[in-house]
């Protein structure tokens, strides 16, 4: 014998307690079982979610939406896919039916109603771990993305957090707040984009951008907008001029890889030295080499040496060492910490807060 358990009868109390045990992807599936349930649930989303959403737009195709969970861990909630129709153009008539029967066998779909700018009801499907809106065309696929997108945030009362992409069109979309984080490419992806396609005039504006595409020589990094935080994965030729672009236009700075050398270190102290660069308050930089003599030239009267611990905070949380270094001092007062690890040939420069 089935016994129904009551959830929209029961106390606001009572419910509360519900949504505090459940993940957000379990939340979210249980906004689908009906526009009314849908409302209740979202009437009793008054707090901030623990947990950031994001939006994965790196396979083609297919866009996802979840949450980023304890340890980091991605939880997808709902995919918008495309159907295998453009696949299956190749096959004979009698092939495609033959696939398209095994498709419905192999997924059940139901019809649920999801809430956009306007009600409206979708087929879903359940794939993998997460439910997936299936389109038949390239329209179809994009309002689906959208109606997913303003689902989700006007139930969680949240905007998306973190984006990640391939191609820069997705920061067009209305997130109705800047997203805070933004992972462009990977080791996978062969292509890259020019930095002004991130910052076209309908573009979303975000927080912190790391570029993790392997970039070319020549590659300009000149930015318009001002960030919190921008991080070269890729670019093992970069030099000062670089580096310096920019840290004109971000607080926090770091390139994984560069061609830098010790004079081009020189350069950028300098720089900051002059107040050329006073927005930038963090710099890792792997250097190509280090000489501590071509790096102190004409500045070693600034520059002392310091034993005690300090380690920096990133705007995404991870800790730098800057501390047991080198102190340097500005003439207005201002003092910056430095330290170099000749086994990873990575430099750390932070300026001190009052």
């Amino acid at each position: 014998m089935t016994t129904i358990f009551p959830l929209l009868k029961v106390t606001d109390v009572v419910f509360d307690e519900i949504l505090i045990h459940l993940e957000l992807n379990e939340i979210f599936n249980l906004s689908l079982c009906s526009p009314k349930t849908r409302d209740i649930v979202r009437c009793h989303m008054k707090k901030s979610i623990r947990y950031p959403l994001y939006l994965d737009t790196k396979e083609n195709d297919v866009m996802k939406f979840g949450f980023i969970g304890e340890k980091g861990k991605h939880v997808p909630m709902m995919s918008v896919r495309q159907s295998k129709n453009n696949f299956m153009r190749n096959y004979s008539k009698n092939m495609q039916k033959i696939i398209e029967k095994f498709l419905s066998n192999e997924r059940q779909s139901e019809i649920v109603s999801m809430k956009g700018y306007e009600e409206k009801k979708v087929k879903i499907s359940k794939y993998d771990d997460h439910y997936a809106l299936i389109s038949n065309n390239d329209r179809e696929w994009m309002d689906g993305c959208i109606l997913v997108l303003v689902h989700i945030t006007d139930l969680f009362r949240n905007t998306i957090d973190t984006l990640y992409c391939n191609n820069p069109y997705t920061m067009k979309f209305k997130y109705n707040a800047p997203l805070r984080m933004t992972y462009a490419g990977g080791e996978e992806f062969i292509g890259y984009w020019d930095l002004v396609e991130y910052e076209q005039e309908k573009s979303t504006k975000t927080g912190g951008l790391q570029l993790r595409t392997r970039l070319p020589k020549g590659y300009d990094f000149t930015l318009i907008r001002d960030y919190e935080y921008i991080r070269i994965e890729r670019a093992h030729f970069a030099r000062s001029g670089d580096v310096l672009k920019v840290a004109k236009k971000s607080r926090e700075v770091i390139f994984d890889e560069s061609g830098l050398l010790s004079n081009s270190l020189n350069k950028i102290f300098n720089y900051w030295l002059e107040h050329r660069i006073d927005g930038l308050k963090f710099l890792s930089i792997r250097m190509k080499s280090y000489k501590e003599l071509s790096v102190f030239r004409e500045i070693e009267h600034r520059i002392s040496d310091t034993t005690e611990e300090v380690n920096y905070k990133s705007y995404t949380g991870e800790m730098y060492r800057l501390s047991p270094g080198k102190r340097l001092r500005r003439d207005d007062g201002v003092t910056a910490l430095f330290s170099y690890d000749p086994n990873t040939r990575i430099l750390n420069f932070g300026v001190l807060l009052d």
